[in-house]
Formats: structure tokens, sequence, C-alpha cells
């Protein structure tokens, strides 16, 4: 994939393995791929001169690429909530010359008021929704690039870009596929179940922990913890997509028409999102085009939605937008389906 020249020329000067690898050639946990991070880096336009919030410093190599592309005039501010990390990225950041960012140990949600205003804020870690705290600490006309919960669940993910306006309004320019782990306190230790937004939970006999989050679950926790504990029993893998069809599109055309009735369930193979009641689940995985599935009432209502997407054209990413609110602290975003244009 091409990049913006500045951006394909800190690629090239920063050594990733240098920041995403452990001293036993080991992937350092938090993570995030080469590939994801140029596509984001490309566009947020970063200048030199700018100043930009990043949340979530991770091994440090996101912020030596931002480092490289606001240059020496620039300042790049980094916030993590994993002080071990602060440290291991400010050392990598000094043995490379790396002057021009400011490492934080403190929790993302409030940002780093002390460094505001910011032209740009980018986040590798998916809040519950963008803290205002963000908003206010960027400049008019700056822009937010981050991982969102589309349907108001875990795991419901997309990446926005929205531009801060006068008065530190918020407004939603595109939505991309992509998301990344939720925010979370500095002693998180696994993996497999997200540290927030779970309904409810059950153990298998192996003693790995099953999960489910949404309206159901939430409504009818028994059920939902009956349901859990069945899946090792009766589940099935079945195809539902054709050659041909993109179920990352479909699951952007889902997030912007039933987001209400959608359930996030998952175990030590992973998650899925999809349908579920007290018969039981049908789940729609992340990539590929098998699903998984327990009782015919769930599955009949799931390949229902997928006949209404290739009824409606197969609309995907591009036909849909986001939709900002600001409630409480935060600004929530939903996905809508966009109008299409008139001649």
């Amino acid at each position: 994939m091409e990049y913006n020249p500045r951006v394909s020329a800190a690629l090239a000067a920063v050594p990733e393995d240098v920041y995403t690898l452990n001293a036993d050639g080991s992937l350092v946990t938090q993570t995030t791929a080469r590939e994801r991070i140029a596509v984001t880096l490309d566009g947020l336009d970063l200048q030199p001169g700018m100043k930009v919030l990043e949340i979530g410093t991770g091994s440090g190599y996101s912020s030596a690429l931002l480092s490289e592309l606001v240059g020496p005039s620039g300042t790049v501010v980094t916030v993590d909530v994993v002080p071990e990390l602060i440290e291991r990225a400010r050392r990598l950041h000094s043995q490379g010359g790396r002057n021009n960012v400011v490492l934080l140990a403190a929790d993302g949600h409030e940002g780093a008021p002390e460094g505001a205003p910011f032209d740009r804020v980018v986040a590798w870690t998916t809040p519950e929704a963008i803290p205002h705290a963000w908003v206010e600490q960027t400049r008019p006309g700056g822009l937010i690039v981050a991982p969102v919960e589309l349907a108001g669940l875990v795991k419901t993910h997309a990446v926005v870009t929205a531009k801060v306006g006068e008065g530190h309004g918020l407004k939603g320019l595109a939505l991309a596929q992509g998301g990344y782990v939720e925010m979370h306190g500095a002693n998180l230790d696994q993996w497999t179940v997200p540290p927030r937004g779970v309904d409810a939970r059950a153990q298998d006999d192996q003693g790995a922990t099953w999960w489910i989050a949404g309206a159901w679950a939430k409504e009818h926790p028994a059920d939902a913890e009956n349901l859990l504990a069945r899946l090792a029993d009766g589940v099935r893998t079945v195809r539902v997509f054709e050659d041909g069809d993109d179920p990352a599109e479909f699951r952007a055309w889902l997030y912007a028409t039933h987001p209400s009735e959608l359930v996030v369930l998952g175990g030590p193979q992973g998650f899925g999102i999809g349908v579920a009641d007290a018969a039981g689940a049908f789940l729609f995985r992340p990539v590929g085009l098998d699903a998984l599935t327990i009782g015919a009432p769930a599955e009949s209502t799931a390949r229902g939605w997928v006949q209404e997407w290739r009824t409606a054209g197969c609309p995907g990413w591009a036909q849909v937008r986001p939709v900002l609110r600001r409630e409480g602290s935060g600004w929530q975003v939903r996905a809508e389906r966009s109008e299409p244009a008139h001649s």
C-alpha cells in the first residue's frame, strides 16, 4: 500500500523491531500493526511543528513515527496507564535522540491538560465514549482520530475521524474499519475477557471463561449464563457468506441498521458479533466467511440480516457515517446509513 511520502519516510526512518520486540525476541503485547498505524498516520495530515496528543504509548513505535512527522519544531505528548511501558519507551526514545516526545504515566481519559492545546489527538485504545477532555484540549479545526464502540458494546469497533469546532463541539467526518483493546487500568493481566462492558459470564469444564454483552444479556442475565454454559456442547460452524462477500462491509451495515439487537459473545477462541436469546446464538466471526451457531431461532434472524444486506446492494463502510452525541463527560459515536447522493 502506498502512503503519503512523509509517512513513508517516517516508516523508513524508525526501526520497528527496536520498539516492538522484547529482548528475547517476543512481541511487546501492546503493539499495533505497522500497516494500521501507517493508515492512521496518513489520515492525520500531520505537518512539521504540530503538537500531538497520543493516547496509548504501548511499545513506543507509534510515538517515534509521530516524532518524525512533526519534526524537531513539533511536540508529541504520549500517555499510557502502564508506567513500565512509559519507562521503556522513554529509554528507547532517548537512545534514538527523539527529544520532542513527552511521556506521561497517567489515565488517558484525562488527556494531558498541561500540554494543551493540541493540533491532533490520536488514540490506540478504545474508550466507551470519546472523552470531552480530549476535545477541550484540541484547537478549533484540530482532528481527533480514535477507535470507538459503534453499538455501545465492547468489540463493536471502528475508527472515527472527528473535527473540533469553535466552542469545543465535535463533528464526525468519517468511519473506517479497525479497533483496539478497550481502555483499561494498569493492572490488566489477561486479554480474553474485556475489562468492562460484560453483562454475563460462565466457566466451562476446562476453566475457560465465556462472556456475553448486549441488551438481551443485560435484561436476562440468568438466561445468558445458561446459554454460555451450553456453548461447549452444541456450537456448530456454518457457512453464512458467499465467495465475493466482504464480511467487514456487512458489519458496517449491521452497526448502522440493527445496533440495539446485537450481542457480542466471546471465549478462549475469540469473539463474535450477532444475535442471542434463551434458545441460542448466532455469531459472525471477526474474519472469514463462517459463523458459529447454536439454536435455530437466532440463526434464522441472523441469516435474515444477511439477506437484507444483499438486497440493499451489500453496502459497507463507504455508505455509513458517524453521528456524535455529547453525553455527560464524553461523546458517543454511532453509525448511520449515509443518504445516497442525488444528481
